[in-house]
């Protein structure tokens, strides 16, 4: 009997477990109110804010420079500054950018 299962690239791989990985993220970002962008876990020097457009500017780096998608456009301010600035307190802002980033 002939086997008809299609098998998995490693890049379907990779997707599925990105994409489970991402989705628990967009998740939580439902849970948030814009006071929990100043909040910081411990003695991290990096708000929930900052994190989450960290998480963006990254994830539009990746399509831009490892996947090579040359409409990307990002200043990845996060990098740039290499510190939380404090200026990460918009959430529908935050939610907007990483779903654009999410989407590349």
């Amino acid at each position: 009997m002939a086997n008809n299962h299609h098998l998995k690239t490693k890049t379907d791989i990779l997707l599925e477990l990105w994409v489970e990985a991402r989705t628990r993220f967009s998740n939580q970002l439902e849970n948030l109110s814009q006071e929990d962008l100043t909040k910081k876990l411990g003695k991290s020097p990096n708000s929930v804010g900052f994190l989450i457009r960290h998480i963006g500017d990254v994830e539009l780096l990746f399509a831009k420079n490892v996947f090579g998608d040359s409409t990307v456009k990002i200043m990845a301010r996060t990098v740039i500054a290499q510190h939380d600035t404090g200026e990460w307190i918009d959430l529908e802002a935050l939610i907007s950018y990483v779903g654009e980033s999410y989407e590349n």
